[in-house]
């Protein structure tokens, strides 16, 4: 299995724009964004309420401000009640120069090599956080003008050569400001956590195969583990056993065709990997406390 089949399936922006706005106010139902991880760099904004942001195993309680997610780092997100949060994810090589200066040479490539990451927080009290929220807002004000809905990306990806132009500006803005701030971090470690990237193959795989059928063994040997041990390893790393986490994938997968087809709830069912109409609206009324129909109709 090759480095890109390990990766998120799911494009991030367009092949000519990689960037993508998200943007989530989950007021009725609890926020889970599943362990996942992709190339590019993930900026949240945690507007409204608490979240439980897990990054390569390290889970942290935050609220109001900015978390940056460097590339190919594995993350997680939670939150319960009134919450409300956006996250830009962008492709680092969007922002790079054709003419190697010393700005791409000394900022830009350490980027993209990821030889230089990106500070974890920042609260929106603190004047650097003021200072990113500006130009964060611009961003999305150019996303709400000009972005459209894509399905593919499941966000809203801005068009026109000025809407793309000013994303740009304002994104080096903000890689400015950490720059001025010396906000940027060095990776010095070189080394590659085992656990979380055997963690990070599974996964992948997962997202890539759903909507076929497989079992733990088959995922136990992506990893050269019994069964047995592979199970108590992807529970301990994830918080949940395996299969539970394949099935709220294919649930996450099968509302989001909920919402954007007019296809039949059996169709859904088959097209996300459950071979089993009730076992399906039952795991799913116990995730959305609704049945698959309702959940469409209220959406």
């Amino acid at each position: 299995m090759n480095n890109k089949a390990l990766k998120e399936q799911k494009n991030h922006g367009t092949a000519y724009f990689p960037c993508v706005l998200y943007e989530h106010d989950h007021n009725r139902i609890k926020l889970e964004v599943n362990h996942h991880w992709h190339k590019e760099v993930e900026l949240i904004y945690l507007e409204e309420g608490q979240f439980l942001v897990d990054i390569n195993m390290e889970p942290t309680w935050l609220e109001k401000g900015f978390c940056f997610i460097n590339q190919e780092e594995l993350h997680a997100l939670k939150a319960e009640g009134n919450v409300k949060e956006s996250a830009l994810v962008f492709n680092l090589e969007m922002l790079g120069f054709s003419m190697y200066d010393e700005v791409q040479a000394r900022f830009i490539q350490p980027l993209l090599e990821n030889k230089l990451h990106f500070p974890r927080f920042i609260g929106i009290k603190n004047m650097v956080g003021k200072e990113i929220l500006i130009h964060y807002e611009r961003i999305v004000q150019w996303h709400q003008q000009s972005g459209q809905f894509s399905i593919a990306t499941g966000g809203s990806v801005a068009e026109g050569l000025s809407a793309q132009l000013n994303i740009k500006v304002e994104l080096l803005n903000i890689l400015m400001i950490l720059q001025n701030n010396g906000l940027f971090l060095e990776d010095k470690s070189g080394s590659v956590d085992y656990k979380v990237e055997s963690i990070k193959k599974v996964l992948s795989y997962i997202e890539e195969h759903y909507k076929e059928a497989f079992y733990v063994k088959d995922l136990a040997t992506i990893l050269n583990m019994n069964e047995q041990y592979f199970s108590r390893f992807f529970k301990r790393m994830i918080g949940k056993a395996p299969m539970a986490y394949v099935n709220d994938y294919r649930l996450k997968m099968a509302k989001q065709l909920l919402i954007k087809t007019d296809m039949q709830i059996t169709e859904i069912c088959l097209e996300v990997g459950f071979n089993n109409m009730s076992n399906f609206i039952k795991l799913f009324k116990n995730k959305e406390n609704c049945s698959p129909i309702q959940y469409r109709k209220k959406s």
